[in-house]
């Protein structure tokens, strides 16, 4: 499942199989769900273009979103929806 999201800042992520994809800003991507994950905890992406959003300077080196950064958000994701699908027991909180 992916997720479009606005890029805030060039960044660069090399996936599993070693390809390095950059996401240029002002751009608008389909991102996997670990990805957009943990792009949006470093402030690089949103849901859409802020507004009085400005592009950043053309001298700023890409940041790096590395492969230990999404494992980890695919980790707090899956953990929010095995929460998400628990059942809550009302006599068990007594």
């Amino acid at each position: 499942m992916s997720e479009r999201r606005f890029v805030l800042v060039d960044f660069t992520h090399m996936n599993r199989a070693g390809c390095l994809r950059l996401y240029e800003a002002g751009h608008t991507y389909a991102l996997s769900r670990a990805i957009a994950h943990a792009a949006t905890k470093r402030e690089l992406v949103a849901k859409q273009r802020p507004v009085g959003w400005t592009p950043p300077s053309m001298f700023r080196q890409p940041e790096v979103l590395t492969e230990a950064e999404v494992i980890e958000a695919e980790a707090e994701l899956k953990a929010l929806q095995r929460h998400a699908l628990e059942v809550v027991d009302p006599e068990a909180e007594s």
